[in-house]
């Protein structure tokens, strides 16, 4: 009963700044919905919900590509902390904290959940010329249940990915 307790807290933590934000439409850059493919750790389809100009949630839906067969499911609240440019580009520098789920797909593996800091470097195409973010993001967190047995391990993670951003 505890560890469901511990998992809701986390939860809600992620979710209460999600629903108290509003969409700031001014920036033509700053579509609502995205949607595209994350290769790295967990390689599947990624999504994204942008809330305002900063702050979105993110995910992730996939395949764990190292160790056993897992699907793995990650989602994380997530913020624009820094924003810098290299001549005509401009990059925002991310940070959120989430929650990853390895759910086992072959028989004889166990659950898996941990806590996620993702860390970010995104770069957003002009709407105009094509509607698209690139990103990389480093995810460390910590364990707490790895096949089934609760504990604290800790780990990395790592995705490069492409969303293609909806009005």
């Amino acid at each position: 009963m505890k560890k469901v307790f511990f998992v809701l807290v986390l939860v809600a933590l992620i979710l209460v700044p999600a629903t108290s934000a509003t969409l700031e439409t001014s920036s033509a850059a700053n579509s609502k919905y995205a949607v595209g493919l994350n290769l790295g750790t967990n390689t599947g389809i990624g999504f994204q919900y942008r809330m305002s100009n900063k702050f979105d949630v993110i995910g992730n839906l996939g395949l764990r590509n190292f160790g056993v067969s897992k699907l793995a499911l990650d989602a994380a609240a997530n913020f624009k902390v820094y924003e810098f440019s290299i001549k005509d580009f401009d990059f925002d520098v991310t940070l959120g904290g989430g929650l990853f789920l390895g759910i086992p797909i072959q028989s004889g593996y166990k659950l898996d959940l941990a806590v996620l800091v993702p860390v970010g470097l995104v770069y957003s195409i002009d709407k105009d010329i094509v509607p698209i973010d690139v990103y990389f993001r480093l995810a460390p967190g910590v364990m707490l249940i790895k096949d089934g047995t609760t504990g604290f391990d800790f780990g990395i993670s790592s995705y490069l990915g492409a969303l293609w951003r909806f009005d």
